[in-house]
């Protein structure tokens, strides 16, 4: 029985040691650089960002407060115990329902997160440039201050 066991933990880490080198967040998927800076460069205690769905998530496990992550029920009124409709206020927005500038001012959003080919980037970077100071850029994700 000793022996299996040894066995079978020497064949375990010999075919699982490269595993333990890899990494399981996808960068074009997820904004971990985005992030790192964030934590950096940006104080948490007075920000207010707006991000899309899909990252949101991972936003909060880094300890960045969010607009709406993947548990959209809970930005729902019905759960929220608030007025607003977070949830379909970001699926307006993000599908420019909605004009992108009104939501960040009934937010009060001080920044936006957003990956590089999104519509709300698109629009910022081709009309309202002048009203977003970018901070941050790299393959998949732009990081705006909003200028007040």
């Amino acid at each position: 029985m000793l022996v299996i066991t040894i066995v079978t933990l020497a064949l375990s880490y010999h075919f699982g040691k490269d595993k333990l080198k890899e990494t399981y967040v996808d960068e074009s998927t997820y904004p971990v650089q985005a992030a790192d800076f964030i934590l950096e460069n940006i104080d948490l205690q007075t920000a207010k960002f707006y991000n899309e769905y899909n990252y949101g998530s991972y936003l909060l496990f880094r300890g960045i407060p969010v607009f709406i992550d993947s548990r959209a029920d809970l930005y729902a009124p019905e759960f929220s115990g608030k007025e607003e409709d977070i949830f379909m206020d970001f699926i307006d927005t993000s599908s420019i329902g909605k004009f992108y500038g009104d939501i960040f001012e009934k937010y009060s959003m001080t920044h936006v997160i957003c990956y590089k080919n999104s519509k709300v980037n698109m629009i910022i970077t081709k009309t309202q440039k002048e009203k977003y100071q970018e901070l941050y850029k790299d393959d998949h994700f732009v990081i705006y201050e909003i200028k007040k």
